[in-house]
């Protein structure tokens, strides 16, 4: 390991087993003490702005035009290697959803029984941590959720809560762990797949559009006794895990094909990082006159970035009248708006072409070409139909 890698305090000769807790749509500056104080946090930057895109570059390290995946009907080419190859004894589970969408996405890698797992093992769980409906609210949908809540203060305190409950199940996996004598040979991760916007930029809530810094930036939190309590300095990436895990389990012995960095390598602590922004319609307005597709890749260093509006010129003002009335989650949050207020605030969001976020340190012209090598790549996938069930499970959680 080297001297100056982001973990290289991490004793790896100790650990056989890797355990990640996804919390879906748990934003970088909302994660709780609770999780930060058991390890050391680094600020991520989301593989895309939905749960397929960034949980298939979590298990693959690759960049989304990469792996191909977006949306809940894609599947992972069988032929992309992932993090279920490192050991036989692997497995995915949905620790507070029933629903079935993702394990889909993987290829259906199987489940894994913690309570009595044989080792070594690989076990990644996805908590739906602050995803809407929150707490409260579970039997509606977020837009008819966000309709009930008052303001923004409201609104977050909703959000926090669900959180906390999120982080309730965490610990008591970690405790499950630990009464069978676990932590110490495995390596916990925690993490988020996409954050979460709670009225900011005109009021937009939820994720997958627009792209903005509190959908990009989320937690990772690494977790072991050789570690202690701290925020590392170095910006990583979804598609920075799948390599780290593969040199901790067999040393790094064979090549993969990934676009992410081992963390316990040496790497530049503020390299700039992308995040895919593509969020399709529902089928029936796709590849359409209609079809509102939004398309805005970004690029993220440690205290901003810039997001580059792709989207077809004629489709915005489209996309931003879908976003404002007609999507699950709604694109701006009511209180007491008028409707053409909220309609502004998404044409302001996305007519513009690009935007600016904090002080990123790189120039724009540099990201722009970044963006364009990562986004001119792609790869065949595999799509199915969805089940009546998934459908419906989908749309109570605003994906309609």
């Amino acid at each position: 390991m080297a001297r100056n890698s982001p973990l290289n305090r991490l004793n790896t000769d100790v650990i056989d087993n890797i355990y990640i807790f996804i919390a879906d749509s748990v934003r970088y500056d909302f994660v709780p003490d609770r999780v930060t104080e058991k390890g050391v946090l680094f600020k991520t930057a989301a593989a895309g702005l939905c749960t397929p895109q960034s949980v298939s570059s979590i298990v693959t390290g690759r960049h989304v035009p990469r792996h191909g995946v977006t949306w809940f009907n894609d599947s992972l080419d069988r032929s992309i290697s992932q993090l279920f190859d490192l050991t036989p004894n692997s497995g995915y589970n949905e620790v507070f959803w029933t629903r079935a969408a993702v394990q889909e996405i993987l290829n259906t890698p199987g489940e894994i029984e913690l309570d009595g797992v044989n080792e070594p093992f690989i076990a990644l769980e996805h908590d739906n941590g602050g995803h809407a409906p929150y707490v409260g609210f579970r039997d509606q949908s977020p837009s008819q959720m966000f309709s009930e809540i008052p303001d923004t203060d409201s609104l977050r305190e909703l959000y926090r809560d669900t959180v906390k409950g999120s982080t309730d199940r965490f610990e008591e996996r970690l405790a499950l762990l630990e009464s069978q004598g676990l932590l110490e040979n495995t390596l916990v991760i925690y993490l988020s797949d996409h954050g979460e916007l709670l009225g900011e930029h005109g009021g937009f809530l939820g994720h997958g559009l627009p792209s903005t810094p509190e959908v990009a930036y989320v937690p990772t939190v690494f977790i072991h006794d050789s570690l202690s309590s701290d925020r590392a300095d170095t910006l990583i990436q979804h598609v920075d895990l799948f390599p780290t895990i593969k040199e901790i389990v067999d040393g790094g012995n064979t090549a993969i094909d990934v676009d992410g960095r081992s963390l316990l390598g040496n790497i530049n602590e503020d390299a700039p990082a992308y995040t895919n922004g593509l969020m399709r319609a529902p089928f029936k307005y796709r590849d359409t006159a209609v079809d509102p597709c939004y398309n805005a890749p970004s690029i993220w260093t440690r205290d901003g970035g810039y997001v580059f509006n792709d989207t077809r010129k004629y489709v915005r003002p489209m996309t931003a009248t879908y976003d404002a009335f007609v999507s699950g989650y709604t694109g701006s949050f009511d209180g007491d708006r008028h409707r053409s207020v909220k309609l502004l605030h998404t044409f302001r969001q996305y007519l513009a072409s690009s935007q600016s976020y904090g002080d990123p340190s790189l120039p724009k012209t540099e990201a722009r070409e970044m963006v364009n090598r990562i986004s001119n790549r792609s790869v065949e996938v595999e799509q199915r139909s969805l089940d009546v069930e998934t459908k419906k499970q989908l749309e109570q959680l605003g994906y309609r």
